[in-house]
């Protein structure tokens, strides 16, 4: 497994206490690729981040659920395909697909007014979550 990076190591640690999970060698590595991350990443591609002495899928499962349920990780699932993770903090974005190659792009959306008034006119109280993104194609596939 690939040794995480310096940076990101003590604040890894400090989450990990903190939330009261184990430090383990998994769990710092899975969350140094996340960090180094541009974009969501399936499973698969995490284990390739971690290198050859990585952890088996299952592990890796266990693990993000782990994560997930401690609001570190967030899952995002695009329109039929795998499942990928990104980490939970920062900004909040939705996403760009390449319906085609795969890509995936972050985007900013400022504002949509989901006021009072449009809720209760929809039978709702409050949201508590979403999920939006957005299918296409890319400049390459586009081509």
């Amino acid at each position: 497994m690939k040794k995480p990076c310096e940076k990101h190591l003590y604040e890894s640690k400090a989450e990990l206490k903190a939330a009261g999970l184990k430090i383990t060698s998994t769990r710092l590595g899975l969350l140094d690729v996340l960090k180094h991350a541009k974009k969501p990443l399936s499973i698969k591609e995490i284990a390739r981040g971690l290198g050859k002495q990585g952890a088996d899928l299952v592990t890796l499962y266990r693990n993000v659920e782990s994560l997930e349920n401690l609001g570190a990780v967030k899952q995002i699932n695009l329109k039929g395909r795998q499942s990928y993770f990104e980490l939970s903090r920062g900004q909040h974005h939705h996403h760009l697909i390449c319906m085609r190659c795969g890509k995936i792009e972050d985007i900013q959306i400022k504002e949509i007014n989901l006021n009072g008034a449009f809720l209760k006119k929809h039978g709702f109280a409050k949201i508590t979550d979403h999920s939006m993104e957005f299918f296409g194609l890319c400049a390459n596939c586009g081509k």
